[in-house]
């Protein structure tokens, strides 16, 4: 069972790898095709219907976490009936997820007319493209619902290779359509045909990997009343990603109503950066929540403590490595593609930086928390989102930027630095946090000790990155690459879980 979990586990990460920088070079060259033939009205009327859809998407939070949860065990047990009778009351829970939507989008629509008055685009594409949009979003939940069982059972793989490559063959359609034709009718019916398409070849991959899954979406209700506790945890997440989905999505307007358009371009700038660095940490570990819950549904507790701590030391090394390199090279960087006015204080850099170390390294806790199903803190979401806003408001007031960071910072400091190791420890581990904390702490002084090297070295070397690609590589070779490798060093040997790790890697297995 370890070896069959650690293979989907690479599987997962290897497609996910691969497919983050397809879509990255995609992006990339599609964006500017279609500023220039399609216009940038048309863009930014995408842009704004997709926006639409996403705050219409917010019903649906908690729901696929939640009966992922439920899934774990009965895929363990190979209990087939349990499992069909999960993912029916799964397709039975987002049809009416779907119907809201449905019902919202079309309320929604209503309002076009006074929404775009005025904006230079005509009222027919308006419709035909968010109508466009709104066909393939449902389609997820009225008939790709039974893709959460792959997503269960370690195999997001699947998914991500016929999702991922139905995308880019639409990219590229599109982009071909809109060189040669520059309609944007086209451009919004590929979206939908080939959203169709994909998810025909789904649901074939998904009948083929499990010809024994029959659901009846129509025995949800009755389904329902053998598991009520699937709505008491759905309402426990939905507290918690709702506040996660506001604070996420408030940065932008808290800097402009604090500071101007102009901090929001350059804060904009260093998320962009930090936002495609966290994109590819979670490319290579998007398979690792279905393999953790698996691992817990087992209930091996030993072998859960080791793979804890492996976990936890893999995010915060990669975390610490991005956080080096960042530390003396995203200035730089930032000088170097957008303009050396641009740059931030050194200050604000600082509490990015530490903002993403808190974002990156939290899921070692949180997954955990989650394959245990324990969301019954809903007080913790109300704080964090009480703290936060309270210290932004009245610091940002006073200090603009500074005080928005310092918010999001010291919420999650108390919440999830403090608190959400505590309640995993006494309600799923169920064992005393000094393990956690001497261990935990061992990575705090490690990073430090790196940074301060970090910032030392050059000065001892009267070193300065300057903003040329030739000049950055060559620090990132002379400077943070040595520091990288104590940094490795030092966790090696002094933190739990880091042998263990380093024992996965071949090369590793055959020489210790």
């Amino acid at each position: 069972m370890t070896s069959d979990r650690v293979h989907k586990t690479v599987m997962n990460a290897k497609v996910g790898f691969i497919f983050y920088f397809v879509s990255i070079l995609l992006a990339f060259f599609s964006r500017s095709i279609f500023l220039k033939c399609l216009g940038d009205e048309f863009m930014g009327l995408a842009g704004t219907l997709y926006s639409i859809l996403n705050f219409l998407n917010i019903s649906e939070i908690g729901i696929g976490t939640c009966i992922a949860y439920f899934l774990y065990k009965p895929i363990a047990d190979q209990d087939h009936e349990k499992i069909c009778e999960i993912v029916s009351l799964f397709g039975y829970l987002y049809r009416i997820i779907g119907t809201i939507i449905l019902s919202g989008g079309i309320i929604v629509s209503a309002f076009f007319p006074l929404i775009f008055a005025d904006q230079g685009v005509s009222l027919s594409i308006v419709y035909f493209a968010f109508y466009s949009f709104l066909g393939s979003h449902l389609i997820a939940y009225f008939i790709n619902y039974r893709q959460i069982l792959l997503d269960s059972d370690q195999k997001t793989y699947k998914i991500s290779i016929w999702t991922q490559t139905g995308g880019a063959i639409t990219t590229i359609i599109q982009i071909a359509l809109a060189y040669y034709y520059h309609n944007p009718y086209l451009w919004a019916a590929v979206q939908f045909i080939f959203s169709v398409f994909t998810c025909w070849m789904l649901n074939w991959v998904i009948s083929r990997e499990y010809p024994w899954l029959k659901t009846n979406k129509n025995r949800g209700r009755e389904i329902l009343k053998k598991y009520p506790e699937v709505l008491v945890k759905a309402k426990q997440i939905f507290i918690h990603r709702l506040k996660n989905f506001f604070l996420s999505k408030s940065d932008e307007i808290l800097i402009f109503a604090f500071e101007s358009l102009q901090m929001v371009a350059y804060y904009g700038n260093y998320v962009m950066i930090v936002g495609k660095l966290t994109a590819l940490f979670n490319s290579v570990l998007v398979g690792m929540n279905a393999s953790i819950g698996n691992l817990v549904a087992e209930g091996n507790k030993w072998n859960i403590r080791k793979v804890f701590w492996e976990y936890l030391t893999f995010r915060y090394w990669i975390t610490g490595i991005f956080i080096i390199g960042l530390a003396f090279l995203i200035n730089p960087v930032i000088a170097w593609w957008v303009g050396p006015q641009y740059i931030l204080a050194d200050h604000l850099v600082f509490l990015i930086l530490l903002n993403m170390y808190i974002m990156l390294t939290r899921p070692a806790v949180d997954l955990f928390i989650n394959a245990y199903g324990l969301y019954d803190d809903v007080w913790a979401a109300y704080a964090e989102g009480i703290i936060n806003l309270t210290i932004t408001l009245i610091v940002g007031y006073f200090y603009g930027l500074v005080g928005i960071l310092l918010g999001k910072i010291i919420s999650m400091l108390l919440l999830v630095v403090i608190w959400k190791p505590y309640f995993l420890y006494k309600r799923g581990f169920k064992e005393s946090i000094g393990n956690y904390w001497l261990g935990v702490f061992k990575h705090y002084l490690i990073i430090l000790a790196s940074l301060a090297l970090c910032y030392a070295l050059p000065h001892l070397l009267q070193w300065q990155a300057e903003p040329t690609i030739s000049s950055i590589l060559l620090s990132a070779l002379c400077i943070t690459l040595p520091v990288i490798v104590v940094f490795s060093i030092l966790l090696y040997l002094f933190v739990p879980g880091a042998k263990d790790l380093a024992h996965r890697i071949p090369f590793c297995k055959k020489t210790n």
